[in-house]
């Protein structure tokens, strides 16, 4: 059963989205297992949190801050980038998210934030950036905790989540462009093979792989190829008979016509010895006339039936009863006329199918038949006709003795190529061969099936 190629493309995109939903999250685990154990590594926080302090309290000892002048520590936190700074003691002095905040005595700020912040703030900074403690003494002695994080470690993070993302993505385009990529590949062979059988190499096989359109394709190709092979080789073997029968019928015409050429010369020139021999001149050249005739005949016959072909064939059902009682009722009795002793060997009430035939071609071939039988048949002998049925064909035989001589001197195989012809095109058969003194006439007919 092949599947379609828009069916197969939908089955690969949902398979892609599956595998690159399902590698986002070990992509994601492994980027951040990398980053905490390089730039994001507690070795690597603290000693950029130590550096900070450590340039923060040079910029305090340098700017001479106090604890009551907290302004000038904005401008050092902008100046570093990604840095977010927090002083406090029991409670909080500064936070840079909130700019400067002093405190009076009873532990409430003044700023114009208005926002009261405790130690549980603290606890919870603390908690969320991972942090130490850091102590700052300002230049009038008084000395506070610090906190220092720098927030440009979550911009690794982002980083490398947008990074697995973009990785997710392309895992899916790769899949599906790899689908495409076999199918245009199998496209471009059968494209460079039909080149091969445009060049003539019908034996040239073509691809057939998978289950696609694109296998229905090369397949009907195929198929195609083995037709015109066999039609290639069934016209050589045609024209190689007909050439055979050109010869062997050129020969048999040769000799009729030879002796009339013969005897019509002895008459023109008057070399024969009474009316007696002439009477028996004019005869044999009348004879050997109407054999002449006769051959043409069966030579037009015979190119009639092969340029006709199945689709000019005027076919009709009829039972095959009707069929052997109209050989009784005509052929046979045409022949019992003629001088033979005809034994019929067939029970009417035995044929029950039908057959789909041209009653005029074949007609032929039983005239065809009948007419070698009265040319060549011993009179002298029975002639058999013998008829049955099978599950699937009709069969009709005429079995003659031979008369050797007329046989061997004129005998030709003109009317077994019509005839066989002729039954070929209706799905049968025709035979007709010699066994001892026998001569053996086979019409085989396929019964119809409706």
């Amino acid at each position: 059963m092949t599947k379609k190629i828009s069916t197969q493309l939908v089955i690969v995109v949902f398979a892609a989205m599956i595998i690159a939903y399902l590698s986002f999250p070990p992509l994601i685990r492994v980027a951040y297992n990398i980053i905490e154990r390089t730039v994001a590594s507690p070795e690597s926080i603290i000693q950029d949190e130590t550096r900070y302090i450590w340039l923060l309290q040079e910029f305090v000892i340098d700017n001479n801050i106090n604890i009551d002048d907290l302004t000038l520590l904005n401008s050092w936190v902008s100046s570093e980038r990604n840095i977010k700074l927090t002083l406090f003691t029991n409670n909080l002095i500064f936070d840079s998210d909130y700019e400067s905040l002093f405190i009076d005595d009873d532990g409430r700020n003044i700023t114009a934030y208005s926002q009261y912040l405790d130690k549980q703030y603290i606890s919870t900074l603390i908690k969320e950036y991972n942090s130490s403690f850091y102590t700052l003494a300002f230049a009038d002695g008084t000395v506070v905790n610090a906190l220092v994080h720098n927030e440009s470690y979550s911009l690794y993070y982002l980083w490398a989540y947008y990074a697995c993302l973009a990785i997710s993505i392309i895992i899916f385009i790769l899949i599906c462009l790899l689908m495409v990529r076999l199918k245009l590949r199998y496209l471009g062979k059968l494209s460079r093979e039909l080149k091969v059988l445009e060049g003539g190499d019908l034996d040239y096989e073509l691809t057939e792989s998978g289950q696609d359109e694109l296998f229905e394709l090369a397949q009907g190709i195929n198929q195609l190829r083995l037709s015109l092979i066999a039609k290639k080789m069934e016209e050589e073997k045609t024209k190689e008979a007909h050439q055979k029968l050109m010869t062997a019928l050129a020969h048999d015409l040769r000799t009729p016509l030879t002796s009339l050429i013969g005897y019509l010369e002895l008459m023109l020139l008057k070399r024969y010895d009474d009316e007696e021999q002439l009477k028996h001149f004019l005869m044999t050249t009348k004879r050997k006339a109407f054999q002449i005739r006769e051959m043409s005949d069966k030579l037009f016959e015979y190119f009639l039936s092969t340029e006709k072909t199945a689709e000019t064939y005027h076919k009709e059902v009829i039972k095959t009863q009707v069929l052997i009682e109209s050989l009784t009722d005509n052929q046979i009795f045409d022949l019992e006329s003629s001088g033979f002793l005809v034994k019929l060997y067939a029970e009417l009430g035995a044929f029950k199918g039908s057959c789909l035939i041209d009653p005029e071609f074949l007609q032929r071939v039983l005239d065809n038949t009948l007419s070698n039988i009265r040319k060549y048949a011993n009179r002298e002998k029975p002639l058999d006709v013998v008829a049955f049925e099978t599950d699937a064909f009709l069969h009709i035989e005429f079995i003659n003795s031979l008369n050797q001589n007329i046989y061997s001197a004129e005998s030709t195989a003109l009317g077994l190529h019509t005839c066989t012809k002729i039954m070929q095109e209706h799905g049968g058969s025709y035979q007709g061969y010699e066994q001892g003194d026998k001569y053996i006439s086979r019409l085989i007919l396929p019964l119809w099936r409706e």
